[in-house]
């Protein structure tokens, strides 16, 4: 590794809090590193994670220095979860993984995999699944950026609006037959991946 990697928690503390000042009692960022470390631990819902946080109060409290054992609860990581700038936290969370790609360095021709799932139970009567694009690193088993497919479209645009954000010189890239158009074998090739 040649750069040190800035701890997630550091790039969870750097997002715009929109929260008023008033009546704040934890940092933005200190809610989302909960958060991830609940979901670390196996939880998938905004209730087990709380719950999560709530029976681990004392573990972070001496790990982390909190006073009384004091940690957000349900509502408070309900509200910021629910009304964090997605946006904003992609790119933060992009940037991060290139500084891991960056740090480790790549051999020549490591691969990179463009797909897109369907997220499971996220259906509803008054919604359609949720479809996600992800571009993931295999050499390091990372996930570099994502971004939602909207109902009105489909994983070909926004594969190129993901490509266009990486660096992909020596990166061999695999995809669904779906996503062979000359528009994005273009983009690639300009942006210094193989063909």
């Amino acid at each position: 590794m040649s750069e040190p990697i800035p701890a997630l928690a550091e790039v969870f503390s750097r997002l715009t809090d929109w929260r008023d000042r008033q009546g704040k009692r934890y940092e933005l960022g200190w809610i989302l590193t909960l958060a991830f470390l609940a979901i670390l631990s196996g939880e998938n819902s905004v209730r087990g994670i709380a719950g999560w946080v709530k029976e681990q109060r004392w573990t972070l409290s001496k790990r982390f220095g909190l006073k009384g054992g004091r940690v957000p609860g349900y509502e408070t990581i309900r509200t910021t979860l629910r009304d964090v700038d997605v946006g904003e936290l992609e790119r933060r969370l992009q940037a991060w993984g290139q500084a891991v790609v960056a740090a480790y360095g790549l051999e020549a021709w490591s691969g990179m995999a463009l797909d897109g799932k369907t997220l499971r139970g996220s259906r509803t009567d008054e919604q359609a699944a949720v479809q996600v694009l992800s571009v993931f690193l295999h050499e390091l088993e990372l996930v570099l950026a994502q971004q939602a497919v909207a109902n009105k479209t489909n994983e070909i645009p926004i594969a190129r609006e993901l490509l266009e954000t990486l660096t992909l010189e020596g990166i061999l890239i695999t995809s669904d037959a779906l996503h062979t158009q000359r528009e994005t074998a273009r983009l690639i090739v300009e942006k210094g991946g193989p063909i």
